[in-house]
């Protein structure tokens, strides 16, 4: 096609020349996508938290919904989130509480409340967190997610099954956000003595 006025050679000209620009818009509108996909993060980062609510845990408990469980000194606390004596797993034995680098232990978390539990990245390669039902077959810590939003039932404090991945026994922060209050970081011994 001609445009009017223009001869043949200067379209062409024309359009060779503004060739550079056109592929320069599209790599940059595929750079700017590729950089908020990466900022969202992959499924179970702090970006992209799995999340796990009273419609798509992966199991409810005879009696759950009209009992309430008080926390114990070794149990893990904070804000409305509960882990059973994890803190306890730093004297323990590994295999006391699993088996190939994956620990069993559930997390419980009062009624109505949400909180975000994250592993810094520093520490995927070495942990990870096994709650959501596709990080079960995680090979790797780094497989493994690593940042996991728990809402419970509005009517009752509710349990998640799952655990954690780690490689080796060592001391592992966790970092705790629950909507409008501060970031809490704990570090805690999996079979590592004190941290």
């Amino acid at each position: 096609m001609i445009f009017k006025g223009v001869r043949r050679g200067s379209t062409w000209a024309a359009l060779v020349a503004l060739l550079p620009s056109l592929t320069a818009c599209a790599a940059g509108e595929a750079d700017a996508r590729t950089e908020a996909a990466q900022t969202a993060g992959r499924p179970g980062s702090l970006g992209n938290p799995r999340v796990l609510n009273c419609a798509n845990r992966n199991g409810e408990f005879p009696g759950e919904k009209n009992s309430s469980r008080a926390a114990a000194p070794d149990d893990l606390v904070v804000g409305p989130l509960v882990i059973p004596g994890l803190l306890a797993w730093g004297g323990a034995q590994a295999e006391q509480y699993g088996s190939d680098h994956r620990f069993k232990v559930g997390a419980l978390v009062r009624k109505g409340k949400t909180i975000t539990v994250s592993i810094p990245a520093k520490f995927h390669d070495s942990a990870g967190l096994l709650y959501s039902e596709q990080s079960r077959n995680a090979r790797t810590p780094a497989e493994a997610d690593h940042a996991v939003a728990f809402t419970a039932c509005s009517d009752h404090d509710t349990i998640f099954v799952g655990g954690f991945y780690v490689k080796e026994p060592r001391c592992v922060p966790l970092e705790f956000r629950v909507p409008g209050e501060a970031v809490v970081r704990r570090e805690i011994s999996f079979f590592n003595g004190a941290c």
